[in-house]
C-alpha cells in the first residue's frame, strides 16, 4: 500500500487551503541556523507561554479547525467522491497530528484525544457503531471512545467501497471531530487572552515542557517503536489509508516548531529560544542538532526498512534525552507523567 509523503511546505498549503494532500518530497525545510556563541532576549515564562499560544498552537488549532470542518462538508455529501473525502480526512489527520503533538491546555483538559484519536482502532467496535445507526451527534455520546475519531473514519473510508451506513456514521464522527475542534480552539484562545503574569505562567511552561517530552517518547515508542515490535502490517499508525510515513512527519513537524520554533525563525515561544535566552547555549545547540538528526530521521523513516526503524527511534530517544536530562534540568524543570506519555 503506497506511502503518503509530503514536504513541509505542501504541508501548509494543504493545512490553509485544505487542498488535496500532495505525494512525494520529503519535509526537508531546515530552521535557520542560530550563532552558537550569541545568545537570544531573555524570555520571561510569561512571554514564553504567550509566544507558544500565538507562534504554535493557536495556528495548528486553526489549522484543525479548517480541516475538520472540510472534512464534515465533505461527507455530509455521503461517499460518492471517495477520493475527495480520503484526501479531506488526511488533511485532518495531519493537522491533528501536528496539533496534538504537544498536548497542551484544552486538549489535555477536554481529553481530546479520546474523541478524535482513538488508537489503534477497534473494527468490531466501529462495525457495531454503523449498525446501531445513531440518529446524531448526540446519540454518540452512548457509544465508546474506540468506535468514534479519525481512526474510525479511517476505516470506514478505506473500506474497498463503503455503504451507505458506513457513509452515514463516518459523517456523524467527522461532525463530532469538527465540533471537538471548535472547543480546542476556544479553549487556545481563552489561553491567549489572558494576562500573564510570570508566577502563573511559570507552572504551565514547567508543563509544557514536561508534555513536549510525553510526546517525544509518544512518537518514539507508540508510534514508532511498538508497532514494529508486533511485527504486524495492520499494526502501524495509519495502516489503512497509507499514511504512517506522513502521520510521523506531522508528529514530529509539531514537535519540532515546540522545541525550535516555526521555519519563520520565531524562536520567542520555543525551547531552544528560551535556553539561549538564559545563557545555555551549548545545551540549545545540542537540542538542535539532536533535532535536525531526529528530522532527517523520521523523514527516512519507513515500515519496510527496520533499520530506518530503528534509526528513528535513537535519533527521537536521544532529543528526548537532551530535553529531558539536559535542557529541563538546566532551567530547573521537573518533568512528570501525563496523558501525553507514551505506554
Amino acid at each position: 500500500m503506497p506511502d503518503f509523503l509530503i514536504s513541509r511546505r505542501q504541508w501548509l498549503a494543504l493545512s490553509a487551503a485544505g487542498a488535496a494532500l500532495a505525494c512525494g518530497a520529503a519535509f526537508a525545510q531546515r530552521r535557520p541556523k542560530h550563532d552558537p556563541l550569541v545568545a537570544a532576549p531573555f524570555v520571561n515564562p510569561s512571554d514564553f507561554v504567550k509566544n507558544a499560544l500565538q507562534l504554535h498552537f493557536l495556528p495548528a488549532a486553526q489549522a484543525f479547525v479548517a480541516s475538520s470542518s472540510a472534512l464534515r462538508d465533505q461527507l455530509a455529501q455521503g461517499c460518492a467522491a471517495l477520493p475527495a473525502a480520503r484526501e479531506g480526512w488526511l488533511a485532518a489527520l495531519l493537522d491533528w497530528e501536528r496539533l496534538a503533538a504537544v498536548a497542551v491546555g484544552p486538549l489535555i483538559e477536554r481529553r481530546s484525544a479520546r474523541i478524535v484519536d482513538f488508537w489503534p482502532t477497534r473494527p468490531a467496535m466501529v462495525d457495531a457503531a454503523v449498525a446501531a445507526a445513531p440518529a446524531d451527534v448526540k446519540a454518540l455520546e452512548r457509544l465508546g471512545a474506540p468506535a468514534k475519531g479519525l481512526p474510525a473514519i479511517e476505516y470506514l473510508l478505506w473500506q474497498r467501497q463503503p455503504d451507505a451506513a458506513q457513509c452515514a456514521y463516518a459523517a456523524l464522527l467527522a461532525q463530532e471531530c469538527a465540533a471537538e475542534a471548535q472547543a480546542i480552539l476556544a479553549g487556545f484562545k481563552t489561553l491567549a487572552a489572558r494576562a500573564w503574569e510570570d508566577e502563573e505562567a511559570l507552572p504551565v511552561l514547567h508543563d509544557w515542557v514536561g508534555q513536549a517530552v510525553g510526546g517525544l517518547e509518544q512518537l518514539r515508542w507508540k508510534k514508532i517503536g511498538k508497532p514494529a515490535r508486533g511485527g504486524r502490517k495492520t499494526d502501524w499508525p495509519r495502516f489503512a489509508s497509507g499514511a504512517t510515513r506522513a502521520s510521523w512527519q506531522a508528529t514530529w513537524d509539531g514537535l519540532e516548531d515546540f522545541l525550535r520554533g516555526p521555519v519563520s525563525g520565531e524562536t520567542q515561544g520555543s525551547v531552544t529560544g528560551l535556553l539561549r535566552g538564559r545563557g545555555h547555549l551549548a545545551i540549545a545547540d545540542a537540542l538542535d542538532t539532536a533535532a535536525d538528526r531526529a528530522h532527517a530521521s523520521v523523514d527516512a523513516a519507513d515500515p519496510a526498512k527496520p533499520g530506518s526503524i530503528a534509526a528513528a527511534q535513537k535519533a527521537v530517544a536521544q532529543t528526548k534525552s537532551i530535553l529531558e536530562d539536559k535542557a529541563a534540568a538546566a532551567m530547573q524543570i521537573m518533568v512528570g507523567f501525563s496523558d501525553a506519555d507514551g505506554d
